[in-house]
């Protein structure tokens, strides 16, 4: 495995980051904040570089309606004075992957300060960004070093926390649909990088108890898992290892709620929901004979090339231009000979198929792990609607060139 960024965790990181600066002669920062992570720990991370009479810009964010998307790029660019500095992510998801952004576009490095263990993606090297209404994964870079102030994650709020283990649960789903990606689609494929996301998974599950109770050992694992999450992705060079069809669910409804300028819906959130439902379709794939699948594939019918165009201009006109455009797979699978050649190789492959799901939990286990923590198991308890609900699940398989479960269940006729 590539060699990865120092990683720091525990109660002198304030201390730990100024003797880097030093070591590396870092004199001229960028610390970037919202008014929650700036109480949280940014300030105190800005006083201290302050009394070391260094330059430092500090920029901190309205977090009311705060999105990785052009407002908030454009804002924290506009506040870049244009010379070379280290840049400073204090903050959870949307700041960090802000400064991934802006510090990459910049030509600056970054660092990263963590304050809630609510996404797997700080060390990740793409940022979840909406643009013009899409949101996509966009390639940056990672932070040169993290540090993770325990004491801040340990106190961070609980819906945060029940955040980030829903998006770091969603590794023991995510995994298997790019395994599936390789068997069917022939997708390029990582052993190494598949186990270390499955590990990053389990040992949330494992760890769980302590999660409830901010027991610092427990969030130290949590932590670690969600870096190595990121990791797969940073070493793989995409999402593909941490990111399926889950995620293009729950980014569906994060699109829906930001078109409609609707606030409340967390990432981790809406993934865990998400992974819920993909392991309900992974349960019966576990339960489906190699004969019944043939059955069910001789049935399968998908729509012509022209009629899946035109559901997906009614359902997602917004982003509809691009999604066609990139050709996702299901469009292509229109094509009754590359069709057919893919319900052979479903069938050729049918034990490595059904060892990828061997390796997914019960939806009732992840149910029961996330709601232990107070998260939200339900679209309705994400305040999706039924009608949202009905459009991820049939159009969020449009969103990247991923052999999903979400399509193996649409030729399955589930």
């Amino acid at each position: 495995m590539p060699e990865h960024m120092p990683i720091m965790i525990g109660d002198k990181a304030i201390e730990k980051f100024i003797e880097f600066c030093q070591q590396k002669q870092y004199e001229k920062l960028m610390i970037v904040a919202d008014k929650n992570t700036a109480r949280a720990l940014g300030d105190r991370v800005f006083q201290a570089v302050k009394q070391k009479e260094w330059d430092v810009i500090y920029h901190v964010l309205d977090p009311e309606g705060l999105h990785t998307d052009e407002i908030t790029l454009t804002r924290v660019l506009n506040a870049y004075d244009a010379i070379p500095r280290l840049f400073v992510a204090v903050g959870s998801g949307t700041i960090t992957d802000t400064v991934r952004f802006t510090s990459h576009r910049s030509q600056n490095q970054f660092v990263s300060f963590p304050t809630a263990p609510s996404v797997d993606a700080y060390t990740s090297k793409n940022a979840p960004v909406t643009i013009n209404h899409l949101k996509g994964s966009i390639y940056c870079h990672a932070p040169i070093a993290i540090f993770t102030d325990l004491p801040t994650i340990c106190a961070s709020p609980k819906f945060l926390t029940a955040s980030g283990f829903g998006d770091l649960i969603s590794k023991l789903t995510a995994p298997s649909d790019w395994k599936m990606s390789h068997l069917i689609w022939d997708a390029d494929f990582d052993e190494e990088i598949y186990a270390s996301g499955l590990r990053a998974g389990q040992r949330a599950a494992e760890v769980v108890d302590g999660i409830r109770t901010a027991d610092p050992k427990s969030m130290i694992a949590m932590m670690e898992g969600q870096f190595a999450s990121g990791f797969c992705m940073a070493d793989f060079g995409n999402s593909a290892p941490a990111s399926g069809g889950e995620h293009h669910i729950a980014h569906v409804w994060e699109m829906m709620f930001h078109w409609e300028k609707k606030e409340g819906l967390y990432h981790g959130h809406a993934v865990g929901v998400a992974a819920i439902i993909c392991a309900e379709w992974y349960q019966r794939l576990k339960a489906l004979s190699r004969k019944d699948a043939g059955v069910l594939l001789e049935r399968s019918e998908i729509p012509s090339r022209s009629a899946q165009i035109a559901a997906i201009e009614k359902n997602l006109p917004r982003i509809a231009e691009e999604l066609i455009e990139s050709d996702p797979i299901y469009l292509q699978l229109s094509d009754p000979e590359k069709f057919k050649t893919i319900c052979e190789r479903i069938l050729d492959r049918w034990d490595d198929v059904q060892a990828t799901a061997v390796v997914v939990p019960d939806a009732d286990a992840i149910r029961g792990w996330i709601k232990s923590l107070g998260g939200p198991v339900t679209p309705q308890e994400l305040g999706v609607t039924k009608e949202q609900v009905e459009i991820a699940i049939d159009y969020a398989h449009y969103l990247r060139e991923r052999f999903s479960i979400n399509i193996l269940r649409k030729l399955f006729g589930w």
